[in-house]
């Protein structure tokens, strides 16, 4: 037993309790002297319910005192501390409380318990529980002396599910009570929590999606010399974790080859992040790439944001334009290469990340690098490998097949499955397409959306293409005149003509060894009678 002044305060004695673990309390008034004996569980519970600090325990003599019997030896009224610390205390609870005696007489509801069961104060206190409340369990449980746990009841439009405890002292239950809690709150939240994960989840495959590689090399539409092989070294590129570097103009095709390169590779299944450098403002790209944490600049998220490279985390990145970026940001996606480590914008802890970068460019990087404008070593970190995608002008052999692919995406309604004529498809083949494959995708597009015949007729050409065709016709005949004069003012009219025969050869075909011997059988001749006239004629 826990012997204590009756000048302890309460929140003295409850600490000795808990320390003790002593429920049995001895309470010594020196004044009056007299002795006190006290509950101390009962005492711990009300004084978490809201008593103040410094009351003492000689208050609890003042009146009647529930935790103690009038006479000053133990009791079993089970109510404590005055009546107004009761009723405030158990009217701040959100939870609803209703209390009953032993002889299962309701003796006490708080307003919460109003608010939740539609119970009346004044209509069921001193009332028999079973007349008040039909169909009430408490007053089993008071007979029982056994809680009764999550009893679902409603209310009108209000949920709730109430707890039932009998108060047991001494071994004999003197009442019990009813803790009601309303859950329609919980539900009310549970479904908006629902619904946010719905969005959530919607976000996660939306980014997932936009983060996920969509193209193969069977995308890649072509049968011509040039593109066959630029594939063929892809695919063969796609088994290695080495960064490849895209070059070409705009419009051949680079990011469908960065696509497929992913999907051809090891890490196939994990994340395809793009970050097109020219589109992104540069004071953002620095955030976009690295992230950054909360709090790292004015306007930042407070939750912070992973960059693009932390997202790309075991898959490739893809960066496009890579001409575009920025000197300074160049130089910590040096670091990113060369360490593998990433830092986001105001914080002090690295993060490790795998990542494969592609990157792709149309820019001429040796010339930037010269200018002052690219960095010489960051382009040997991403050249390891390389790949030049070869313009449209030099596959012409892939015009007529495009064309058609792109004009069967486009299912005319009322005409069925449109297709060029052989007149139509001879003029897109001598066209110089700047803009290459996207070019003649928006030119078929185009056709496709105006034409009113199921086979297309070169009436629907855009007008440009008969102006490229006037020009090329008069280029043509301007170089015969040309060589007419050169013949009666040059001897070596035949060279001249065999130098031109060679270097159209060589641009068409390309100048690696490969290349050099297609060139050679297009001539009809040898590869060493190509490298002897080159070196006669003066052809680097």
């Amino acid at each position: 037993m826990l012997k204590v002044s009756a000048d302890q305060k309460i929140i003295e004695t409850v600490c000795l309790a808990l320390q003790s673990n002593d429920t049995d309390i001895c309470m010594f008034d020196d004044e009056l002297q007299v002795q006190y004996q006290l509950n101390g569980k009962y005492l711990i519970d009300l004084f978490a319910c809201g008593f103040p600090a410094d009351l003492t325990l000689k208050s609890l003599t003042k009146g009647s005192s529930p935790l103690m019997s009038d006479s000053g030896t133990p009791g079993h009224n089970m109510f404590g501390v005055g009546k107004h610390w009761f009723i405030s205390a158990f009217d701040s609870l959100h939870d609803g409380i209703l209390i009953a005696d032993q002889n299962e007489i309701v003796r006490y509801i708080n307003k919460s318990f109003e608010r939740i069961s539609g119970a009346k104060f004044s209509e069921i206190v001193g009332r028999v529980l079973s007349k008040a409340r039909p169909g009430a369990k408490l007053g089993s449980v008071i007979r029982n002396g056994k809680a009764l746990l999550g009893v679902r009841r409603k209310f009108g439009d209000t949920e709730y599910i109430t707890d039932m405890h009998p108060f047991i002292l001494d071994g004999l239950c003197v009442g019990g009570i009813t803790v009601a809690r309303d859950i329609t709150e919980i539900q009310q939240l549970q479904t908006k929590l629902s619904k946010y994960q719905i969005q959530y989840n919607d976000l996660l495959r939306q980014r997932d999606k936009e983060n996920t590689a969509r193209y193969t090399f069977s995308n890649i539409c072509g049968t011509s010399p040039r593109l066959q092989e630029v594939k063929q070294l892809a695919e063969r590129l796609a088994s290695s974790n080495l960064p490849v570097l895209l070059r070409g103009e705009s419009g051949t095709g680079k990011e469908l080859f960065a696509h497929a390169i992913h999907l051809s590779s090891s890490r196939a299944n994990q994340p395809f992040v793009t970050v097109n450098c020219a589109a992104i403002p540069r004071q953002l790209l620095e955030s976009e790439l690295f992230g950054y944490s909360e709090g790292a600049f004015s306007g930042a998220k407070q939750t912070g944001k992973p960059g693009l490279i932390a997202l790309a985390h075991n898959g490739t990145l893809f960066l496009d334009e890579i001409g575009d970026m920025d000197v300074e940001i160049q130089a910590k996606m040096l670091r990113v290469l060369q360490s593998g480590e990433i830092q986001p914008l105001g914080n002090i802890t690295k993060r490790e990340v795998d990542v494969r970068v592609i990157s792709a460019t149309n820019k001429d990087l040796e010339a930037m690098i010269e200018a002052g404008k690219f960095r010489e070593d960051l382009l040997y970190r991403l050249n390891a490998s390389e790949l030049r995608i070869p313009p449209l002008r030099e596959r012409v052999e892939d015009i007529a097949d495009l064309a058609q692919y792109f004009l069967s995406l486009c299912i005319h309604t009322s005409l069925g499955l449109l297709e060029l004529d052989a007149e139509t498809i001879s003029i897109l083949e001598q066209y110089s397409w700047p803009g290459n494959v996207r070019e003649l995708e928006n030119t078929i597009r185009f056709i496709a959306n105006i034409t009113d015949r199921q086979r297309i007729t070169p009436d629907y050409l855009p007008q440009v293409f008969f102006q490229q065709k006037t020009i090329n016709r008069r280029n043509h005949l301007s170089q015969t005149r040309g060589r007419a004069d050169e013949l009666l003012s040059l001897k070596d009219g035949k060279a001249t003509i065999e130098k031109e025969l060679i270097a159209t050869a060589l641009s068409k075909f390309g100048r690696s060894v490969k290349e050099k011997r297609k060139a050679a059988e297009h001539l009809g001749i040898s590869l060493t009678t190509l490298y002897a006239r080159m070196s006669n004629l003066n052809i680097k």
